[in-house]
């Protein structure tokens, strides 16, 4: 008879490890699934071929643009870029 109990309740026992670990998994695909599926098509459409091309008309517009321009960049902005590429300058410069 003890037998027959101990069969009952580790039968109890896998019943109900299955059924948590399913609920767990339909919770997992519900919510963080659903949100790795939406940041999976966001890239997909990202770097389409389309998508592609019109970020490339769009970087071309916006140079022949600033081209155009008298003055492409703010005072400070050119010397915060200036003193940059003197840095990298120096530090290609002191290569062995």
């Amino acid at each position: 008879m003890k037998f027959i109990k101990k069969d009952k309740s580790m039968r109890l026992f896998v019943y109900k490890t299955l059924f948590v670990f399913a609920c767990i998994l339909v919770v997992y695909k519900l919510t963080i699934g659903s949100l790795i599926n939406s940041f999976q098509s966001k890239i997909e459409n990202i770097s389409s071929k389309e998508n592609i091309s019109i970020f490339k008309e769009k970087i071309r517009e916006e140079l022949s643009g600033s081209i155009k321009k008298e003055k492409i960049l703010d005072e400070k902005d050119a010397v915060l870029i200036n003193k940059f590429l003197k840095k990298i300058q120096d530090e290609i410069s002191n290569i062995d």
